[in-house]
């Protein structure tokens, strides 16, 4: 599973829990909640579904956490199942897996925007009352609303991914430019950059017909303040706000400042054209900070900054990012559910959060570690001022994929040209009220 792929399975998830019986499968919750809460004394195997996480110095992040948790667990076992290489593809085998009743793996890794699917088809744990009091005061808001459907919490937190201004300092200094503060002042910059031959391309963004521009779109809608649901997840989107943040989609390509190219880029697209030198700015998440930085990886090491993203001219906002990331979550048909939670607990506490600020080029989830002697020694800027962040959930619905659908085909749209910013957010408004119905594919 590719943790720079967002791609969207918009139908797999649906048909892998059809016919699924209510309650955990059919399971009566309260045992289940009672065995994941007893730590085993004896004898315990556990399998992670993981991914391949980033690496700060080239170790293999999860082996490093599985020996973390066997030294203070010596009776546990844990072993590694590899996900997908594909995050859609990911989504898909796991659904198919669960939904079938496969007791392992026994925690799996998923994204932010899965547990009101997950939860909402029985394919997840709740684990509110397996969590101690004050759990979630260590963490962003953001990652309990995102892991929260129908009143239950549905994954643990792990690390986060947060979206960042990266920008090339040299440039701005050659022509003593201040870093923008407005996305008015960006489109501005780039330009007078571009002018002077410097550079290909202003600003590269992800606005491909993926949840890559899901992401976008969101945080160009809390730029600009306007809402896509409303607090009883119904469709809110409309109005000047919202037709603000279309516009400024339009304007980037529209005047050139972004490549039309970009309407089929996602996260590795656009990193590869910023790290190959033909950008002034760049919308990544955090993980591309390693990447852009590395010597002998990529052309502009050495020359880049990262900062919060900006917002609109006038209205005070600034430094919006989607709550990213990816969660543990247990598997209810977990023959090993007392250690499978604790698992998903001592991932989410201190000791393996210093160990990712430490080893991985990723950002703790959790808040103090932020500012933390591994975070400074680390002296990555994402996790350094992942504090500054005004985190954003995308749409917290068990329908996610058919409401990302419903933003991200008229806003690629107006990206192309083809729909006026009007139209696209009549489109995209139209488009979630069907999407929350239930009748979308």
């Amino acid at each position: 599973m590719s943790l720079r792929r967002r791609t969207l399975l918009t139908g797999a998830l649906g048909a892998a829990a059809a016919g699924l019986l209510t309650g955990c499968g059919g399971k009566d919750l309260d045992d289940l909640l009672t065995r994941a809460a007893a730590v085993p004394r004896g004898p315990a195997r556990l399998t992670w579904w993981v991914s391949e996480i980033p690496s700060r110095r080239g170790g293999i992040v999860a082996d490093l956490i599985i020996k973390a948790f066997e030294r203070r667990h010596p009776r546990i076992s844990v072993s590694k199942i590899n996900a997908l290489s594909t995050s859609d593809g990911n989504r898909s085998a796991i659904a198919t897996q669960l939904a079938g009743g496969s007791p392992q793996p026994d925690v799996y890794l998923g994204d932010t925007t899965w547990p009101a699917q997950f939860g909402d088809s029985s394919l997840a744990l709740p684990v509110e009352r397996l969590l101690p009091d004050g759990f979630w005061d260590a963490y962003p808001a953001a990652l309990r609303t995102g892991s929260t459907h129908g009143g239950q919490v549905y994954a643990v937190p792990f690390f986060t991914d947060s979206a960042y201004l990266f920008y090339r300092k040299d440039l701005l200094a050659k022509h003593g430019l201040r870093l923008p503060r407005s996305w008015e002042e960006l489109l501005h910059t780039s330009r007078t950059v571009q002018r002077a031959g410097d550079v290909e391309a202003g600003f590269l963004w992800q606005a491909a017909v993926t949840e890559s521009l899901t992401a976008n779109v969101t945080e160009f809608l809390a730029d600009a303040g306007a809402a896509v649901l409303d607090g009883r997840g119904r469709a809110a989107l409309g109005g000047a706000a919202a037709e603000r943040a279309f516009s400024l989609m339009a304007e980037f390509t529209g005047s050139g400042v972004t490549p039309g190219t970009v309407a089929t880029y996602e996260e590795s697209d656009s990193q590869d054209a910023f790290t190959g030198g033909r950008g002034l700015f760049l919308r990544n998440w955090s993980y591309a900070w390693v990447n852009a930085s590395a010597p002998g990886v990529s052309h502009v090491a050495g020359r880049i900054g990262a900062v919060p993203r900006p917002g609109f001219d006038g209205t005070g906002r600034s430094g919006v990012s989607c709550a990213g990331g990816w969660s543990n979550f247990v598997n209810p048909s977990s023959q090993a559910l007392g250690a499978a939670m604790e698992f998903a607990r001592f991932c989410a506490g201190e000791e393996v959060q210093r160990l990712l600020a430490r080893e991985a080029g990723v950002v703790p989830a959790m808040t103090s570690v932020l500012t933390g002697p591994e975070a400074r020694a680390a002296g990555d800027p994402t996790v350094l001022r992942a504090a500054d962040l005004r985190l954003v959930a995308r749409p917290v619905t068990p329908y996610y994929p058919q409401v990302s659908k419903a933003l991200y085909t008229p806003a690629n749209a107006v990206v192309r040209g083809d729909l006026s910013p009007a139209d696209g957010v009549r489109e995209a408004r139209e488009g979630l009220r069907t999407a929350l119905e239930g009748k979308a594919l």
